[in-house]
């Protein structure tokens, strides 16, 4: 008998050291105008583990919690054959139109999950992420124990998503890395890579009006010298150029959005105390302010980041700010057919995100027991076009085939935030620490 499963673990081995997969099909490229080079490239094979191929989406990378699979996806033919297929696809596609996609991205992705995932401890020769997996579970406001924030693995692990476009290295684990430099010693890069990019586009603006930033500019402080202007929209508008709200360089050329009837949000505002001061209907303040959450439990916080103008009418209605006149009344939707959310919210602490689900979402949807498609639509009227499956591409637009699919505990995205699927040209993957 252990025979016989040390033969079954022989065979796995060499079947996923072996195993293959593409990114792309050919025939899935004949939408592109795109030549044989690049179709070629792009439809390649990969001399990867199968699991990797589930690295196409950026997150955080953890432990597999599974050694024996985490070799068979970490060989030294899986890191070749990225390296290959990201590299000829980058020399294959540069000239060519492929929409508003980059050709290489879903191979940068990979490999750096790749990366991420195969770094070991140069003592123990253990896997990073298995080691990080033992680290204490901290609770809220507690710091890491100095032996865990020192540790080699914490440090190259944090170092290998700062190397990369593909990573989700962001302010969070600049902080973090930072930290581990000024408390264990040492130092190396800690700035957020760039973007993957893109060609620039042609400069358009809806209204044709433009702001020029000064000197301690804020997002609030623009809109209230623009009247009727909201400060989340501006934001919204210009979020490309904009990072932090609250602290705006000189110099910025920013398009001002369409306006709409305006009202500046006090301390101790509520939707209600809003909608009960301008004597207008319930639930307006939500209506024409898709960004605030369902009980309204945002509004404060976000319009200390995104400026105190609100709109409170609807665009083009003009800019006079609101006062206890009506205000006309439009219903809206928070789901696909309102456009996306504003505000980027975490997923749920206790819930598992599903198989490549985006995390650029601003409402999250905690799967239950016995819970149907059908009753997700229902519950956030999100299905009416297709925004639910494009930002949870594990479900099935078939509705018997999307429950049967549903995993009770896992988190779906029911209203993605603007530029979830905003996609760039990167300088590269990062590269074997």
């Amino acid at each position: 008998m252990v025979a016989l499963q040390h033969l079954v673990t022989l065979l796995s081995l060499c079947l996923g050291a072996r195993a293959t997969f593409k990114i792309y099909k050919a025939d899935d490229l004949e939408s592109y105008n795109v030549g044989d080079a690049c179709v070629k490239a792009l439809s390649a094979d990969i001399a990867c583990h199968q699991h990797t191929r589930s690295f196409m989406q950026p997150r955080y990378r953890g432990s597999l919690e599974n050694v024996t699979l985490t070799d068979q996806i970490c060989t030294g033919t899986c890191s070749a054959s990225l390296r290959s297929w990201f590299n000829t696809v980058v020399d294959a596609c540069a000239d060519e139109d492929f929409g508003d996609g980059v050709p290489q991205r879903y191979g940068g992705y990979i490999w750096n999950g790749w990366n991420e995932t195969c770094v070991k401890d140069p003592k123990t020769k253990k896997y990073c992420n298995d080691i990080i997996d033992e680290f204490t579970e901290l609770k809220d406001g507690e710091e890491m124990p100095r032996d865990e924030l020192c540790h080699i693995c914490y440090r190259r692990r944090l170092a290998i998503m700062q190397s990369s476009s593909y990573s989700i290295y962001d302010h969070f684990y600049q902080s973090r890395l930072e930290k581990v430099y000024k408390t264990c010693g040492g130092s190396g890069p800690t700035e957020i890579p760039p973007p993957p990019k893109v060609e620039k586009p042609e400069e358009y603006c809806l209204t044709n009006k433009y702001y020029t930033t000064n000197e301690g500019d804020t997002c609030d402080s623009i809109a209230r010298a623009n009247p009727g202007v909201a400060g989340v929209y501006l934001y919204m508008g210009n979020q490309e150029l904009i990072g932090d709200c609250r602290n705006l360089p000189a110099g910025l050329k920013l398009c001002l959005p369409t306006t709409c009837p305006i009202y500046v949000v006090k301390p101790g505002d509520t939707c209600w105390s809003i909608e009960r001061s301008l004597k207008v209907i319930e639930d307006t303040v939500e209506d024409y302010n898709s960004w605030i959450n369902v009980d309204c439990t945002n509004l404060q916080k976000a319009t200390d980041f995104y400026g105190k103008p609100i709109c409170i009418g609807p665009f083009g209605a003009g800019t006079r700010s609101a006062s206890s006149d009506a205000v006309a009344k439009t219903p809206l939707k928070f789901s696909s057919a309102n456009g996306p959310a504003v505000v980027l919210m975490e997923p749920p602490e206790k819930a598992e995100v599903a198989d490549g689900t985006t995390l650029s979402c601003g409402l999250w949807h905690t799967i239950k027991e016995g819970e149907s498609c059908a009753d997700i639509c229902k519950a956030h009227e999100i299905c009416d076009e297709d925004v639910m499956y494009e930002v949870n591409p594990t479900l099935s637009r078939n509705n018997d085939e999307c429950t049967k699919g549903l995993v009770p505990g896992e988190a779906l995205c029911i209203a993605p935030i603007a530029g979830w699927n905003t996609t760039y040209e990167s300088t590269g993957p990062a590269q074997e620490l």
